[in-house]
């Protein structure tokens, strides 16, 4: 039995519940839109501890084969929800954390994505073309990076909070000013098409985007006629280093990004332990959600210690 941990209103989680159940596929869901229904408790089990999970459809009792875990997170501003979802995502990752059946993906393995220029540096390390790269709060080391590389630099958020790239224009240089008060990453500019690759195990699905803003979700936001979503295809090698890298990091399921500049440059951006794969799929046909679920299908262990 697969058991999936997120929220029913996450459009992966719905997408994935809705692929298992048309396959006939057994599975239970713990929806974290709910977290004041369930509870984790453990006991002694020979010699380790049995997790067991009650709540909604879940009693407690059947073996769990394979976890998908995709955490939802706080989509409103009462403090009393915020701590329930909280408490729940805190038995859960203790149980993910001494689980039996494999995970995709272990919170624990998932934490490169938490500081965007400590992922930078470990993609370099892998291999990866990587832009430079600066992490500061100082104006005057911006403006220096700014001019070093002649204005063409974006800047983003530094941590997996989702943030949208934007250039760094002569027009903006003003709020450097800013930054004492929120250390931000500034990076090369590399203009040209984006690919996203998604890692499924050992398979990978290269999807192409073409937008005429530096950072496409701007435009799938937009719903800007111009973006094209595609099937794509990259080098042998460049894939290979893309399962490699996410296996590396412990995890069996992420996304990748690139960018591609006019000259053939090919730019590792940062890779997604959780991605929201069901927006390319969407638009390029990608059967990246069932992928997904043959490897939780396929990768089922007997010997579970967690029950649901």
């Amino acid at each position: 039995m697969i058991l999936l941990l997120g929220a029913h209103s996450d459009t992966v989680t719905a997408a994935l519940a809705r692929g298992l159940r048309d396959g006939g596929n057994r599975f239970l869901m713990v929806d974290e839109d709910r977290p004041d229904g369930y509870l984790v408790s453990s006991e002694a089990s020979g010699m380790r501890r049995a997790f067991r999970v009650r709540g909604g459809d879940c009693d407690g009792t059947s073996p769990v084969g394979s976890i998908f875990v995709r955490h939802s997170v706080p989509r409103h501003l009462d403090p009393n929800r915020v701590e329930r979802l909280h408490a729940l995502l805190g038995q859960l990752n203790r149980m993910l954390a001494a689980a039996s059946c494999p995970s995709v993906n272990l919170p624990a393995n998932a934490y490169s994505n938490y500081s965007k220029p400590y992922q930078v540096g470990l993609l370099a390390a892998a291999g990866f073309d990587v832009p430079r790269t600066l992490l500061t709060n100082v104006p005057e080391e911006a403006r220096r990076f700014y001019d070093e590389l002649a204005g063409q630099v974006i800047f983003k958020g530094v941590s997996n909070v989702a943030t949208l790239a934007q250039v760094l224009t002569p027009e903006r240089l003003e709020r450097l000013k800013l930054l004492p008060h929120c250390p931000t990453l500034f990076q090369e500019y590399v203009a040209g098409v984006d690919y996203r690759v998604h890692v499924v195990g050992e398979r990978a699905f290269v999807t192409r985007l073409r937008a005429s803003n530096e950072d496409y979700r701007r435009s799938a936001l937009a719903g800007a006629a111009d973006l094209v979503v595609e099937p794509a295809a990259l080098p042998a090698e460049v894939t290979a280093r893309c399962v490699a890298f996410t296996r590396q990091l412990g995890l069996a399921v992420s996304g990748i990004d690139f960018k591609e500049s006019r000259d053939g440059r090919l730019v590792a951006l940062e890779l997604n332990p959780y991605p929201q794969f069901t927006f390319y799929e969407g638009r390029s046909g990608q059967p990246i959600t069932r992928a997904v679920i043959d490897l939780l299908a396929h990768s089922r262990t007997d010997q579970s210690n967690v029950f649901a």
